[in-house]
């Protein structure tokens, strides 16, 4: 009798804790960036420099991690003033949605708003078959870049929608 009580316990611990291979998840705040987002794990940070015409680069700030199923990335670029006022909020979007899918498609594109901020949601489905779901966001001259990448169908992996759907601002 103490044994099947003793076994039915851990059984339900196990059940509760989701077993010893349970992803930890993390948050990933970033008040320079003025974001927070849900990672199945810590990112590491890195900083690329992003060319943005007339021989100019901007730094793109990315905190990147990886699991068996997918990779995660959120990422954030400081644009000039003049890149902003150089067309409209929509213009600005599509344009870099369409340099993201270069030599790749995308599909199930849906707008998005962040509070008063515009922003898109798509899937790039590149030639080898790898399918990353991507949000942008375009945000007083800042642009915020939430990727999480996979095999088909990864854009409605749990976990993928966990971390794309947990982004927000700091502060707007």
């Amino acid at each position: 009798m103490r044994v099947a009580v003793v076994t039915m316990l851990a059984s339900l611990m196990l059940l509760l804790t989701g077993g010893s291979w349970a992803q930890t998840w993390s948050e990933y705040r970033s008040e320079e960036g003025n974001l927070r987002i849900e990672m199945p794990g810590l990112p590491k940070l890195n900083t690329v420099a992003i060319p943005i015409g007339n021989n100019e680069t901007a730094p793109m700030i990315e905190a990147q991690m990886a699991t068996r199923q997918a990779s995660y990335q959120v990422s954030y670029i400081s644009y000039p003033r003049r890149i902003g006022q150089s067309a409209a909020t929509d213009v600005l979007l599509d344009n870099f949605r369409n340099k993201m899918a270069a030599g790749s498609s995308y599909r199930t594109e849906k707008q998005l708003t962040l509070g008063r901020f515009s922003g898109r949601e798509f899937v790039v489905v590149e030639p080898n078959g790898r399918n990353t779901a991507v949000r942008l966001y375009w945000v007083r001259g800042r642009l915020y870049q939430l990727m999480v990448t996979g095999g088909a169908g990864i854009e409605n992996n749990p976990d993928a929608r966990r971390s794309l759907e947990s982004f927000a601002l700091l502060t707007t």
